[in-house]
């Protein structure tokens, strides 16, 4: 129909419109689903939510009525449920900032939804994307039966607020022990990151790793026997952390050290650290590289 209008359109179909909301027929407006949106970084998107469209309406109501109005901008914050999970996002993925050439600093961390020794609690997967040279907030995602909405649209308030990734440490948020933990998830975004920016702590991805390892990196698994016995990274090394002092002389420098979700792999490369040993902690552990690596099976099976 807009296309029939003469209504300009971009190569997904979207009316394209100015910071206003026009069409290139300056006496039409276009809001809602069918038209483009702007990002906060000004770019044009499409983002078919129900959030952006209605401060596009009012946006445009403004507009006729002459009043001065800020442009509403998108972060594209949205949910959706499927399979009992709660998947949720707001900003740029990771995939798209690669494309636009923008280095990014990704953090993934396993924590559960409330507090572990209260009843029902079930684990979150978190993904925090930051710029690493000014700590700006890129984007996060989540996924969780519950819970997930809670952070991303916390994640969300601090990156409209323009608040930094290590800002997250101090957000004081609602807790008691069926709610959420003491220390929550987005605080613990936020102590990541900042050991990170500071240099404290350095990290290596789950795609990383298998080039490190052929290029002769040493792989320290340092989860204990059991767990490793059950699922462990090709060429790694089992040395349990409780008994990490006693084999210190054994690390290489530059070595990976892995658990789990990443708790365990930090304070490895600490203790390690202490002994004048720099290392790099596998970021979100074997759980993120067993995810990154069976999604990246599935993409390269033949259709």
């Amino acid at each position: 129909i807009a296309q029939l209008a003469d209504s300009e359109v971009n190569e997904m179909g979207a009316i394209k419109v100015d910071a206003h909301h026009r069409t290139n027929d300056p006496n039409v407006f276009a809001i809602g689903d069918a038209t483009e949106t702007r990002t906060t970084d000004g770019q044009a998107a499409f983002i078919p939510l129900a959030g952006p469209a209605n401060r596009q309406g009012r946006l445009v109501a403004d507009v006729i009525a002459g009043r001065e109005t800020r442009v509403p901008t998108s972060l594209g914050t949205a949910i959706l449920g499927v399979f009992g999970l709660q998947v949720a996002a707001t900003g740029r993925n990771e995939r798209v900032l690669h494309q636009l050439g923008r280095e990014v600093r990704v953090i993934h961390t396993h924590p559960l939804n409330h507090a572990g020794y209260h009843p029902g609690a079930t684990t979150l997967r978190l993904k925090l994307i930051v710029d690493p040279a000014t700590d700006e907030i890129l984007g996060a995602q989540a996924i969780g039966a519950e819970g997930a909405d809670k952070r991303i649209d916390v994640i969300a308030t601090a990156m409209r607020a323009g608040l930094k990734a290590s800002d997250l440490i101090d957000l004081d948020l609602s807790y008691a022990p069926q709610f959420g933990s003491a220390k929550d998830p987005v605080n613990m975004l936020g102590y990541i990151n900042a050991n990170q920016h500071s240099g404290e702590s350095k990290t290596i991805q789950w795609h990383e790793v298998d080039a490190a390892v052929a290029r002769g990196t040493q792989l320290i698994d340092v989860r204990t026997a059991a767990e490793h016995a059950a699922d462990s990274i090709p060429g790694a090394i089992n040395i349990d952390l409780d008994t990490l002092r006693d084999h210190v002389d054994e690390i290489e420098p530059g070595a990976i050290v892995h658990c789990a979700v990443g708790l365990r792999g930090y304070l490895a490369s600490r203790l390690l650290a202490g002994n004048g040993i720099d290392t790099v902690n596998l970021d979100g552990g074997i759980t993120t590289w067993r995810a990154g690596t069976a999604v990246k099976s599935l993409a390269e099976q033949p259709a």
